[in-house]
């Protein structure tokens, strides 16, 4: 698996990766980690886990990368449509703000991404996708035929092509300033300044539950 540390790619072992996460109670992945902040502010929030960011943009992660000594953070350069094999024993998986391939993976749209993801976690793991209903204001063409989720339909429609795929989708909600702001992300932020308001729904729930 090829590890970012600010301008440097270092191939990391099966062995190696496997003696860093057995340090740790848990792993939790952020897919899309763009920038790392928020992989950042989790790992530092979490120090019993080790976070992994991922990110097929290897340039985004530089700044953060290279300037952190977070030891329970792990930056990895790799599209989730290619994860590496040795990434298992996911106990969260977070995916905030998708775009592109990977918002049509989210929407479960002709794509295994959300069983992929799936097949690497542990039962009853979590999940926490945020969706920028900008994206369908005026639609990008990612959403396809999709209408802009609110809570109720998201609960109907999304959670049943979840199902499919491993995923339990058990809330949908708005996030209010404060929960945006709790992201720890630029492209919030960036988004926030540009608009009176952003406007961002909630997924939560469980990946292979067990009941």
């Amino acid at each position: 698996m090829r590890r970012i540390r600010g301008k440097k790619i270092v191939e990391l072992s099966a062995a190696e990766y496997a003696g860093l996460a057995g340090r740790y109670e848990r792993i939790v992945l952020d897919v899309g980690t763009g920038d790392g902040k928020h992989a950042l502010q989790l790992a530092r929030r979490h120090p019993a886990a080790l976070v992994v960011g991922l990110d097929a943009a290897k340039d985004n992660l530089r700044k953060v990368s290279g300037r952190t000594d977070t030891p329970n953070l792990l930056f990895l350069w790799a599209p989730v449509e290619q994860l590496p094999p040795e990434l298992t024993g996911i106990a969260e998986v977070h995916v905030l703000m998708p775009w592109g391939s990977l918002l049509r993976g989210v929407l479960g749209d002709g794509s295994d991404t959300l069983a992929e993801l799936a097949r690497r976690c542990t039962p009853e793991a979590r999940f926490l996708i945020t969706l920028n209903l900008h994206a369908w204001r005026p639609p990008v063409p990612e959403v396809g035929e999709h209408p802009e989720p609110d809570p109720d339909s998201a609960l109907a429609a999304l959670a049943e092509r979840y199902a499919r795929q491993g995923w339990t989708l058990e809330r949908a909600h708005y996030l209010d300033d404060a929960g945006i702001a709790e992201l720890a992300t630029s492209w919030t932020r960036r988004l926030n300044s540009s608009r009176d308001r952003l406007d961002v729904l909630a997924l939560a729930g469980r990946i292979n539950a067990q009941s």
